[in-house]
């Protein structure tokens, strides 16, 4: 039994090691902080091993490990959201109107993003430069971005909500805030 582990552990360090670069970048992109992206690796090298028993030879081990990834940045997220249920973000104050007492948070989180996006008392909250992102922006677009700012939904959830892949919910998020990164820089050229 010892040897059958032993050799697990070693084809296991052979492999994957190698890849651990690649699951750094993606652990950054998802977490934006090094010291997490680099705990995230670390718990997913620990859970990789633990079932690498599971792992189908001759399959992607970079795709099983990234998955690990993946799905252990969800869980902790979903960890953090049940131990903290209101998070300040930088910015995300002018969407909800933090400054204006007038708006409810907790109806615009229930909202429909069409629902949202008309909604007189959440646009009265928003500065006119992001008002006028929301309307120039593609609806499909615009309904991920409210659906992940203001309803503070994971992609998981936008995805199942919406019907659509996790992948597209993911891409409609970055298109969605590099078009109001560009807007922004058009309507003020200083923020370039």
């Amino acid at each position: 039994m010892v040897n059958v582990h032993e050799n697990l552990k070693t084809r296991f360090e052979s492999d994957a090691l190698p890849l651990m670069q690649e699951l750094f970048g993606q652990a950054y992109h998802l977490t934006r902080n090094r010291a997490d992206a680099e705990d995230l690796v670390q718990e997913t090298y620990i859970r990789g091993l633990r079932k690498f028993a599971q792992f189908e030879p001759g399959t992607n081990l970079k795709a099983w490990l990234s998955r690990i990834l993946f799905n252990q940045f969800v869980n902790e997220y979903r960890r953090n959201k049940r131990r903290a249920p209101e998070v300040y973000v930088e910015g995300v104050e002018k969407l909800v109107g933090e400054t204006d007492p007038v708006v409810d948070k907790a109806e615009l989180a229930v909202m429909d993003p069409d629902a949202l996006a008309k909604d007189r008392s959440f646009l009265d909250s928003l500065d006119e430069d992001l008002k006028g992102g929301l309307d120039e922006m593609d609806v499909r677009y615009r309904d991920v971005l409210l659906l992940n700012a203001v309803n503070e939904l994971s992609y998981n959830e936008i995805a199942s909500k919406l019907e659509l892949p996790l992948g597209t919910v993911m891409s409609r998020l970055h298109r969605a805030k590099a078009f109001l990164r560009e807007y922004f820089t058009r309507r003020n050229p200083s923020l370039a």
